[in-house]
């Protein structure tokens, strides 16, 4: 599918994004890699999505889809992950849905939202909703990828706030969160749901994809432990207040409102079935997830 732009908001696919010489020079500057090096790492990546995590993440000597400890050093210093992230968002199903949540913001607001994306790795979520005219904060736990973001930040000429300490992220005060791709890599995600539902306003919203049925050797930082809460919105989110209120029907992603235990007046009927529909596929993911795995597998080409 192809999200409808509105004429207010820009492309999902931001132009850096087009210009390979551009990400080839940034890689090589933040890597210290030679320039071979960063076009042969890049060219095996687009060939196997998430190759060059999994190849250090085993060198490293770390167990498949289990947590360590040590794995907070890798995420904060490897550069592996510029790899992956930077080619899966060039990917369509990606643009796709970073265009999809722009649409539902512009729906959502009659002005700016002061939004929130969590984990956004480059900061293309962040560049994207704050080029749609939206109030953005960004936190990102690789300092790389923070230099990355910064990097396209320059090049776009736009603004970049970034938040460096979860501690310093306001209670109380976005009107929406955006979460996409990070709660399946912490090892205890209802924490990580309870402070997003601390940083949003009553009736605020939050926008995420968490893949927790998706182990793979393309993803060995997903935590099998985790995989308990595909399609399971009322173990994960409901304790914190969340019901869902829209969304896509695999959940990619999937939209809860703040409301403080009260069902959502927002969400009509056929939505909450549809979204419920999504779930029970999603929970097949808890016990048999091939057919999602071989499915995502020809999406994210």
């Amino acid at each position: 599918m192809t999200a409808i732009q509105s004429p207010s908001i820009p492309s999902p696919r931001l132009p850096p994004l087009e210009d390979e010489e551009f990400l080839f020079n940034t890689l090589a500057e933040i890597t210290q890699e030679s320039q071979e090096t960063v076009r042969k790492r890049y060219a095996k990546e687009c060939n196997d999505l998430g190759c060059n995590v999994r190849e250090e993440f085993l060198a490293r000597g770390f167990a498949p889809h289990e947590w360590c400890d040590e794995l907070n050093e890798f995420y904060a210093s490897t550069n592996a992950f510029l790899y992956e992230t930077l080619v899966w968002n060039r990917r369509a199903l990606k643009n796709e849905m970073r265009g999809w949540v722009g649409e539902y913001l512009a729906r959502q607001s009659h002005g700016p939202s002061r939004v929130l994306t969590f984990g956004d790795g480059l900061g293309i979520e962040s560049l994207y909703l704050g080029m749609a005219g939206h109030q953005v904060d960004y936190f990102e736990v690789s300092a790389k990828c923070l230099r990355f973001s910064q990097a396209l930040a320059a090049r776009l000429s736009t603004e970049l706030r970034i938040i460096d300490d979860p501690k310093e992220i306001p209670l109380g005060h976005y009107d929406a969160i955006v979460c996409l791709d990070v709660l399946e890599h912490i090892p205890e995600p209802q924490s990580i749901v309870q402070s997003l539902a601390a940083w949003l306003r009553p009736g605020g919203k939050l926008i995420v994809h968490a893949p927790f049925w998706y182990l793979a050797p393309a993803v060995e930082t997903h935590l099998r432990a985790n995989r308990r809460f595909s399609g399971d919105w009322r173990t994960l989110y409901k304790p914190c207040g969340f019901h869902p209120v829209d969304g896509q029907l695999f959940w990619n992603p999937i939209v809860f409102e703040k409301t403080g235990g009260e069902l959502p007046t927002c969400a009509t009927l056929a939505k909450r079935l549809h979204l419920e529909f999504g779930g029970v596929l999603l929970g097949i993911g808890r016990f048999f997830n091939w057919p999602h795995i071989q499915m995502t597998r020809l999406l994210s080409r």
